[in-house]
């Protein structure tokens, strides 16, 4: 989302992403919300939420229109995504013009658990964000005011090699402890 303030177009950003392997083979299980959601899903069942799939409020940055359904991956990344691009380039502005940035979003609290678009403070942590790198913001009782926050790569091959290697450690460990 980062690029877009640059004045890229959206379906360049899309494409390039894809091309750096940052997205789903489909970049519209990115788009839709979906990959979040799931991630978003497990996280909530750790923190002890009782929720499924269907609980979560998912935005998807594309319509049906240009979903699986109707059009290949191929067709998507050569002409679909392009007809986002204006819609994106105007929220852009519209969220600049009040000192904000876009930013894809989740949050998992007391409420629920959303997943789509947000406007934030440029100079907040997910505001200042770049590139392909995650924040997690951790609000509690002790960081109320001053949320704990954790950043780092959320995407690209080496990053998702490294979580794949970790949880094959984790297994391996798991394995040895019932052995």
């Amino acid at each position: 989302m980062s690029e877009l303030e640059d004045g890229k177009k959206f379906s360049e950003v899309v494409k390039t992403a894809k091309s750096l392997g940052y997205t789903e083979p489909d970049p519209r299980d990115d788009l839709g919300g979906m990959d979040v959601a799931r991630k978003a899903l497990i996280l909530a069942r750790l923190l002890g939420q009782r929720i499924s799939m269907e609980d979560i409020n998912v935005e998807s940055l594309y319509p049906s229109e240009l979903g699986p359904d109707v059009m290949s991956t191929k067709d998507f990344l050569e002409s679909g995504v392009a007809q986002l691009d204006k819609s994106m380039e105007e929220r852009v502005k519209a969220a600049s013009l009040k000192g904000n940035v876009l930013r894809y979003f989740c949050e998992i609290g007391s409420a629920g658990c959303q997943v789509g678009i947000r406007e934030l403070p440029k100079n907040s942590a997910l505001g200042r964000l770049r590139g392909s790198d995650n924040v997690v913001e951790i609000y509690s009782r002790c960081y109320e005011s001053s949320p704990l926050v954790i950043q780092g790569a959320g995407a690209g091959n080496d990053t998702t090699a490294a979580g794949v290697l970790a949880d094959i450690f984790d297994l391996q460990d798991l394995f040895q402890k019932t052995a």
